[in-house]
């Protein structure tokens, strides 16, 4: 006798549709394509800036098509975080310039930095694009992922770390943008035509730069119901509302004494 006894359930008359994996959206600026590209790995390991009790290293660079991600570690002797999976790089409206700040140099002398607030833009921006992610790690190590957009050019680009809370002062290492670039081209397509994604016939509309599919409206609205005109209630006479209501109980209130 089966521990289960209830058997499989039928399959509902309206299933949900499977879930899958459609072709890449073209945006290689608001994230790293990781569903679609296999990395090309550049194992450069370095510190980027330390002092007595703190450490900021890289790990290692995962180099896509048109984009970088940076792992980037943070050890100390003291604690960090209660929750490390926040990461200690954050994106802020105010910057706080005493907290860890990283940042990129182009040879070209484009710049990007976490010192600004970075949101993923439905157009190509005109300038890079730099985004920090905390990854986890523990009370005394944490990693982050530091994706970068776009490639850099030719030449030697420098990878920039600042911890003022830290004793940290601004540290600047050079990297080749060269070999960063050369790698690009050993990033592999993991699935390669897949299907576009179909909307299902729901017409896309703008609302700034963001493009959000929204149901079909009809194309004139029905006109919303006309309130109804209240009856005006009429006031009664001066002298009746001195007079009390027929029916009213009589005032229990007894005048107070003259002392």
């Amino acid at each position: 006798m089966s521990f289960f006894t209830d058997g499989p359930r039928s399959r509902p008359l309206f299933p949900v549709p499977e879930q899958e994996l459609f072709g890449y959206n073209g945006r290689p600026w608001v994230e790293t394509p990781h569903e679609y590209i296999v990395p090309a790995i550049l194992p450069w390991s370095m510190p980027l800036g330390r002092a007595e009790r703190t450490i900021v290293a890289l790990r290692g660079i995962e180099v896509w098509p048109e984009s970088v991600s940076f792992q980037l570690s943070v050890y100390s002797r003291d604690l960090l975080l209660d929750e490390p999976g926040e990461g200690l790089i954050d994106h802020r409206r105010v910057p706080d310039y005493n907290a860890l700040l990283v940042g990129v140099l182009f040879p070209d002398g484009r710049r990007a930095s976490s010192e600004t607030i970075s949101v993923p833009s439905a157009t190509k921006p005109d300038q890079p694009v730099l985004r920090a992610q905390g990854l986890g790690g523990s009370a005394f190590h944490v990693d982050h992922e530091i994706f970068l957009w776009p490639l850099p050019p030719d030449g030697p680009m420098e990878f920039i770390v600042q911890w003022l809370d830290r004793d940290i002062e601004e540290s600047r290492t050079s990297l080749d943008g060269t070999a960063i670039r050369d790698a690009a081209k050993e990033a592999g397509e993991i699935w390669p035509g897949l299907p576009a994604r179909k909307s299902h016939g729901l017409p896309v509309r703008r609302v700034g730069a963001q493009a959000m599919i929204t149901p079909a409206w009809p194309a004139q609205a029905p006109p919303l119901p006309q309130p109804q005109p209240q009856p005006q209630r009429s006031s009664p006479p001066a002298e009746a509302a001195d007079q009390p209501r027929k029916g009213a109980p009589l005032p229990t209130r007894l005048p107070r004494r003259a002392r």
